[in-house]
């Protein structure tokens, strides 16, 4: 029986032990990790990334999941951005046939356009919570200041996305639209009709303006999104999330969680939630498409998406004397109060209820824009 047991449990350690070949494959997998480790670091990048730890108030706070949600909705636009690519023609004659192809005949093209469409206006929706929660949340102080202005960077390309997609279905809605957008800057003094024939490409909307809004929504902007990511990332992978105001979270200031998978799997799955919505709304609401633009037309009137009412709502209220001063001054008030914002608040103190100016700015900056963009969508 000795013998027989012996037999029996060398054929088992037989059985695990690895054969020539395994080993040879096992010996050229560790001989390419060398080789692409000793030439980019990117084996060694990864597993710094892998063993990354973040506090346990972030693991625990869904608002410090806006971030990351952001990205993954913006994962879903490029997506299918690049899809709707190979059917779309950027011509003022094949525009708005191909784009009808997409919707109507193209496998699955209505729903890869309905995210597309519906995913747009949850980007803004993101952008806008999570720079309002990073800024009650003070965020933007040192050191975080380049964080705080590669995401107001990234809020302008996202609002640069949604003007400049508008016009790509060359559509009725979509080509007025445009037409008033286009408009608005010839009002600045000395340099706004040059800017209008600049984003137009002319006097008037054609061909030269679909093929400027297309390669600046398709290659130009893209192309910075990344860049700024990449730049917002690594800053935060940097120097971590800002510390806590509650004093619930206080108490998870010196405790750690891995990034992966604890707080991405959270992300993850309320990315699988905003994709399973955006599905929902594209099946039971196709997105709409207008008649062709027709440059003749007199009847239609313009309307922007709802994320630029609040704008098309205060120029309402503007005298049209003053409307120069109000394109210029408005925009550049906002963004640079944003921009500057970290280099005003230097204080330690990160509590919004005791930063009292900040706070009434902000909030201000808030409700005009809810406000305005509620009366815009009353008079529609």
């Amino acid at each position: 029986m000795s013998i027989v047991g012996s037999q029996a449990k060398s054929k088992d350690k037989a059985q695990f032990r690895p054969g020539k070949r395994q080993s040879r494959i096992r010996n050229m997998v560790h001989a390419t990790r060398w080789w692409l480790d000793e030439r980019t670091d990117l084996v060694a990048a990864v597993q710094d990334l892998a063993s990354w730890r973040v506090p346990e108030y972030v693991q625990k706070n869904l608002l410090y999941s806006l971030g990351g949600l952001t990205l993954i909705s913006i994962v879903f636009q490029i997506a299918t951005g690049i899809l709707q690519t190979f059917y779309y023609e950027p011509s003022t004659v094949g525009a708005y046939n191909s784009v009808d192809f997409t919707t109507y005949q193209a496998p699955l093209g209505w729903l890869v356009r309905g995210i597309h469409y519906y995913n747009a206006s949850a980007i803004v929706i993101l952008v806008f919570l999570h720079t309002l929660r990073t800024f009650s949340f003070s965020s933007y102080k040192k050191p975080h200041e380049i964080t705080w202005l590669s995401g107001v960077v990234l809020l302008v390309v996202v609002l640069g996305f949604a003007f400049t997609g508008y016009l790509l279905p060359w559509d009725q809605k979509g080509y007025w639209g445009t037409v008033v957008g286009t408009e608005i800057p010839r009002t600045i003094p000395l340099i706004g009709e040059t800017i209008s024939r600049v984003m137009r490409g002319g006097s008037v909307l054609g061909q030269l303006t679909l093929t400027r809004f297309y390669i600046i929504h398709t290659v130009v902007l893209p192309i910075t999104l990344i860049l700024f990511i990449v730049v917002h990332l690594a800053q935060y992978r940097r120097h971590g999330a800002a510390p806590t105001l509650s004093r619930r979270g206080a108490k998870y200031t010196d405790k750690t969680v891995p990034a992966f998978p604890d707080w991405v799997t959270r992300d993850l799955l309320l990315g699988l939630g905003l994709l399973a919505l955006l599905v929902f709304l594209s099946t039971v609401r196709r997105v709409p498409l207008d008649f062709p633009a027709d440059p003749t037309s007199t009847d239609h009137n313009p309307r922007p998406e709802w994320y630029f009412l609040f704008l098309f709502q205060m120029l309402r209220y503007i005298p049209p004397s003053l409307e120069p001063v109000a394109v210029v001054l408005i925009p550049t008030i906002v963004l640079g109060s944003m921009a500057l914002l970290p280099f005003l608040d230097t204080s330690e103190e990160r509590r919004p209820w005791r930063k009292p100016v900040t706070t009434a700015i902000g909030l201000f900056y808030v409700l005009t824009l809810i406000v305005m963009t509620l009366l815009a969508l009353r008079t529609t």
